[in-house]
């Protein structure tokens, strides 16, 4: 994976979306920013820049990408294989459905995946100041991580390799809530799906917005 590094961006997941566009850049690729001045964050929210983060967005081509993978549900593939990673350097996080990663019951780190044409461009941002996750007083090598990341998508031949994985550490998600057509949720009475939706009340809803 080639990795573009820049001291500052308005946004890494516009700043690739635009390149794509003009031709400039080329999926797969990934561009890293030390500081984002408008990043991107969840329901259309602007990330809250933080001292000491991990901030960058990256494409693939849809065909390069597990065959079964539903579109939908890609925040959880990348999210959950990005789980992996920090796990493989040591941090016992897990996914909240359906693209936060919370260390205990904080919020550490956020996905969020566009379609661009037959790209899925995706953005991360890791907050590693974030409250008792820092306590850990671990240090995380960044390029490290990026390196572990890249090579389990790539090593990912099937999405339900990865989502009966998930599937085990649903039950983490019951004590909490999550937004959806302006309603507050409880994930306690969610039923998972095969194709990483959920199911409430009869409705189904997914993470793709």
């Amino acid at each position: 994976m080639k990795i573009i590094h820049f001291d500052e961006l308005p946004s890494t997941q516009i700043y690739l979306r635009e390149q794509l566009e003009l031709g400039a850049l080329t999926s797969p690729i990934c561009v890293i920013a030390k500081k984002q001045s408008a990043g991107i964050g969840s329901r259309g929210n602007t990330w809250k820049q933080v001292k000491n983060a991990l901030t960058f967005s990256f494409s693939f081509e849809k065909s390069t990408l597990p065959q079964d993978l539903p579109i939908q549900s890609a925040s959880i593939f990348f999210g959950f294989i990005f789980k992996q990673a920090l796990a493989c350097i040591g941090f016992d996080v897990w996914l909240k459905w359906p693209n936060d990663i919370y260390f205990g019951d904080s919020k550490v780190a956020g996905i969020i995946v566009n379609v661009w044409k037959d790209h899925l461009i995706c953005g991360i941002g890791l907050n590693i100041n974030a409250d008792n996750f820092s306590s850990l007083q671990k240090n995380i090598d960044k390029a490290e991580l990026l390196d572990i990341f890249f090579e389990k998508i790539k090593n990912t031949i099937k999405w339900k390799d990865i989502f009966s994985k998930y599937e085990l550490e649903f039950y983490r998600n019951f004590g909490f809530t999550f937004h959806y057509r302006d309603r507050k949720l409880e994930l306690k009475q969610a039923r998972l799906l095969l194709d990483g939706g959920i199911e409430i009340d009869g409705e189904k809803i997914y993470s793709f917005r």
